[in-house]
């Protein structure tokens, strides 16, 4: 963890020349997921969320937000990041915190649809419970 932490610092302090402050909302849904037993019944075991970013830099932005999961029924904040080396992929590392705490690695790409809108697909990697899932979602953009 402490090496995450000079990883960002490192990182931030790198693409400070570039100043920006804007906001970008998020909300997804799980399309996919690697423990689904049967992928067409995925209702009873979704994944919903809401984030907001704040981008500090161009390329990097701190994000927090919630998930739901129906199966268990549960809540999780999540704080995180995203780091944009190249625009429109991202880099997002996060920890998923409720009862126990998880701790996710993804990579996405959001493609935009008019200048507030975008569209986002985002591959997770879970690492407490060794799972991936595939993300979709819309993004909105101050």
């Amino acid at each position: 963890m402490k090496h995450i932490f000079y990883l960002t610092l490192f990182l931030f302090l790198f693409y400070s020349s570039v100043s920006q402050a804007q906001f970008l909302f998020n909300f997804g849904i799980d399309a996919y997921k690697t423990d689904n037993r049967d992928p067409f019944k995925f209702v009873n075991k979704a994944q919903f969320s809401a984030e907001a970013n704040y981008f500090l830099i161009r390329q990097l932005a701190l994000t927090a937000g919630v998930e739901y999961w129906t199966a268990p029924n549960r809540l999780s904040f999540i704080p995180g990041m995203r780091l944009y080396p190249v625009d429109p992929v991202f880099i997002r590392l996060r920890p998923l915190i409720s009862g126990e705490v998880d701790y996710a690695a993804g990579l996405g790409y959001g493609r935009a649809i008019n200048n507030d809108w975008r569209i986002e697909v985002i591959g997770d990697y879970y690492f407490e419970r060794g799972n991936a899932a595939l993300r979709v979602g819309v993004g909105y953009r101050l």
